[in-house]
């Protein structure tokens, strides 16, 4: 009798353990395509400067998401580009500037900047 109970203790255990291996498996990022490299590199976005409805402006100050161009403030898109006029990406996340007065080019969509040009005195 002692026999028969370790035999049903170790197919349940056994049983659990395929299961939980299982659902481990479902749930990692490798099994959802996330954290290992795939082989496709996106490339990221660049700047358009040919799209309709440039503006221009003077850049005053900039923090946390928002700049203030002309005395209005905008927020930045999420996917926002930001570059300086030679092309150099700067980091949106970063961007802080207070009291300054730099021209810039940005085109809106809405009343959020989707991309903006700083041009920083050189």
């Amino acid at each position: 009798m002692t026999g028969k109970i370790a035999r049903t203790s170790m197919l349940g255990a056994s049983c659990v353990g395929i299961l939980l291996g299982a659902a481990a498996l479902l749930w990692t990022p490798v099994a959802w395509g996330e954290g290992a490299s795939s082989g496709l590199q996106v490339e990221p976005r660049s700047m358009d400067r040919s799209l309709e409805g440039i503006r221009k402006g003077v850049l005053t100050k900039a923090q946390d998401g928002t700049v203030w161009i002309d005395g209005k403030a905008y927020t930045l898109a999420v996917d926002a580009l930001v570059e300086n006029r030679t092309g150099r990406r700067l980091q949106v996340k970063g961007l802080r500037l207070d009291d300054v007065q730099f021209g810039v080019e940005y085109w809106l969509d809405g009343n959020q900047i989707t991309q903006t040009v700083i041009n920083f005195p050189e």
